[in-house]
């Protein structure tokens, strides 16, 4: 529950690594606008030395800060990967990660996705992070014939989006900024006293936050949400009622017409971060500070739902799963030690949001080692081979339902 003269042909690329960011002096920050920096990328987990950004052939060039723990990062590296080949003399993606190379080799041996990667990977990143500080991945910064032209959320890096930079040389996109200084601690509508509560849209500025402000001369807590989206909004409070399974798109039933409120169409609307700052909500409300947490959530649910027009509820639906049972006439592999058990497998399986609701209905608690799959008939076998039987079959599994 993550390589006599020859040989010295092949070091001098690292000895000039070693030397040209030396004592280097890294400032705060580089904004869009800027000119990038010159020094070199960095060193790939096998030892190739990435050049400048000014000596690499492609004008644009798009710096990809991830690491191997990020799930979704790992996902979009075959999208990139395409869009790089599509795009080969305009366009270079380079992937830079903080993580040592052992253990970004060790990930590579286990993960097919990133074993069948292209696109250059940099370890033991120090300096480029604090050049573009950011404190979630991925975290993508757009570079235009040097100059900085965008940073934004990974969804962003898409042939329509390189067209336009190639066609204008700038491209207007949501910034991600991940040090926005909006004062979470300040109620939404002004100094506000006693018990009220309020609902408003997507507010510039702030990144997503959910949380509460406790006002102890009062005896007030003020619980807030803010820039979240409708579904992630709910499933917050209903999280302090009851302990919830991972509620992706396939456990959310919107019995309305308004679907696109609540749900993120990628064919409709192309972009998450676009979506959300249209549908996203900002919210709180004031209670007393010894009111239940359960109360409070109860309460904060049925006020959203007026100032809404909905009603929700947490209901078992018929769902399509993916089933995982213990083989009866299968052998099992031989455990080992830091393996990882069929569970917990099963858990991270489920967090994949392009697959239906994974549900574990095996016994067994050993702990395997299971090489990275993703697809049905891929996870199958792998499954097979240890022992387990994965199925696709309707399940009454809990699904947050709006009506």
């Amino acid at each position: 529950m993550k390589q006599l003269f020859k040989i010295f042909i092949l070091l001098f690329p690292v000895l000039l690594f070693g030397q040209s960011n030396k004592n280097l002096k890294v400032p705060a920050g580089i904004a869009i606008g800027m000119d990038a920096p010159k020094e070199l990328l960095g060193k790939t987990f096998d030892g190739k030395v990435i050049p400048p950004i000014g000596d690499l052939p492609q004008d644009l060039v798009i710096l990809d800060f991830m690491n191997t723990a990020c799930t979704s990062c790992i996902a979009a590296l075959p999208r990139l990967g395409q869009l790089q080949q599509a795009n080969n003399n305009k366009l270079k993606i380079i992937s830079i990660s903080y993580e040592k190379t052992d253990r970004v080799k060790a990930f590579r041996k286990n993960n097919e996705l990133f074993r069948s990667n292209k696109l250059d990977f940099i370890v033991e990143d120090s300096i480029w992070s604090k050049y573009f500080p950011h404190q979630t991945v991925s975290h993508m910064v757009w570079i235009y014939k040097g100059n900085v032209i965008a940073i934004t959320h990974s969804e962003y890096v898409s042939q329509e989006m390189v067209d336009q930079v190639i066609r204008n040389g700038k491209i207007n996109l949501p910034i991600k900024d991940d040090f926005l200084t909006f004062d979470f601690t300040r109620p939404l509508i002004g100094s506000q006293a006693g018990r009220y509560s309020f609902l408003t849209g997507f507010i510039e500025g702030a990144n997503s936050n959910f949380g509460h402000q406790v006002d102890s001369v009062n005896g007030t807590v003020r619980e807030y949400i803010v820039n979240g989206e409708i579904i992630a909004a709910y499933l917050y409070c209903y999280g302090k009622l009851q302990s919830l399974p991972f509620i992706k798109d396939s456990r959310i039933v919107v019995e309305r017409s308004d679907k696109q409120r609540f749900v993120f169409d990628k064919i409709e609307s192309k972009y998450r971060e676009s979506w959300r700052r249209k549908y996203g909500m900002s919210y709180e409300a004031n209670f007393e500070i010894k009111a239940d947490p359960k109360d409070k959530a109860r309460a904060m649910i049925a006020d959203m739902e007026i100032k809404m027009g909905v009603k929700t509820a947490l209901e078992p639906r018929s769902v399509v799963c993916w089933v995982i049972m213990d083989d009866p006439d299968g052998k099992k592999a031989q455990q080992i030690e830091d393996g990882q058990t069929i569970a917990d497998f099963a858990f991270m399986l489920d967090l994949n949001g392009d697959i239906p609701p994974v549900i574990n209905e095996s016994t067994d608690t050993r702990a395997y080692n299971f090489n990275g799959a993703s697809g049905f008939k891929d996870v199958q076998t792998e499954l097979k081979k240890k022992g387990f039987i994965l199925v696709q079959q309707e399940r009454n599994i809990p699904c947050l339902v709006i009506r």
